[in-house]
């Protein structure tokens, strides 16, 4: 049986914590453009075209097949999946997910499918807008695409969860169900493949800074992990602080997690 949970107090707590954090980059600016989740189509032409001339790092060659990549093929891929909103359809308001050919079947009244090969994440929306609208007039519309991150250790439901890449890095742990009163939040880490992508400093830092999933350049299948804590009394300690910061009305904007 899992400990009961520190909830909204113990992501609260975390971004106090990161005040005093000395926030470091885990990327360069380069490798940080290529890998945004979010980066705009003239963003990932710019860097293209900055590394064809040639920069200082020594990683050009594999950064710049990245962006080719991305600007050539989209960011979608089989089994991703997409929330869309459309006010007034119900039958479009729904998650959806991307086929073996990159595209999505939307029910009716759309007809046919709408590719996303080619289609950045931060062209989602305006894509998608302008598909329905061809069985619409004047649809409003909202697409958020979701990245799947696996949410490891002392959470109240480990396991993969999706996150809209536009949410803060804490909207994370919450859809983990928070974390439980054994967390160290501390040493809060972010691994891909095994290796780490975001360390305990930084990433509390990125926290504090209200980062979303996109700036801090989460991929689909990283792992967030949030070891158990050793020693006794930082429980009670998170639970005073959150006391403090209730009173005087929170911070950091978290409740814009979605």
């Amino acid at each position: 049986m899992r400990r009961r949970t520190h909830g909204w107090p113990g992501l609260v707590a975390l971004a106090l914590l990161a005040l005093a954090a000395p926030g470091t980059r885990a990327q360069s600016a380069d490798d940080s453009v290529a890998a945004h989740t979010l980066a705009r189509r003239e963003a990932l032409e710019a860097l293209a075209q900055r590394l064809e001339r040639g920069t200082d790092d020594p990683r050009r060659g594999e950064l710049l097949a990245r962006v080719r990549a991305r600007l050539a093929a989209g960011d979608f891929r089989p089994g991703d999946r997409v929330l869309l909103e459309v006010q007034a359809e119900s039958s479009l308001t729904d998650t959806f997910t991307v086929d073996a050919n990159r595209e999505l079947l939307l029910p009716s009244p759309t007809v046919g499918t709408a590719s996303l090969a080619g289609v950045l994440r931060s062209e989602l929306q305006d894509h998608l807008a302008r598909y329905v609208a061809r069985f619409l007039q004047n649809p409003v519309v909202r697409a958020r695409p979701l990245v799947r991150l696996s949410i490891q250790g002392e959470v109240e439901r480990p396991g993969y969860h999706e996150v809209p890449a536009d949410a803060v890095l804490a909207a994370a742990l919450m859809a983990a169900g928070g974390t439980t009163a054994d967390a160290d939040t501390r040493k809060l880490r972010v691994e891909r493949d095994g290796d780490p992508v975001w360390k305990a400093p930084a990433l509390r830092q990125a926290i504090a800074d209200g980062r979303t999933i996109g700036d801090a350049g989460l991929r689909d299948g990283d792992e967030i992990l949030v070891p158990r804590r050793g020693g006794g009394g930082v429980g009670d300690g998170l639970r005073f602080m959150w006391v403090i910061v209730s009173l005087a009305g929170g911070i950091f904007g978290l409740s814009r997690a979605f």
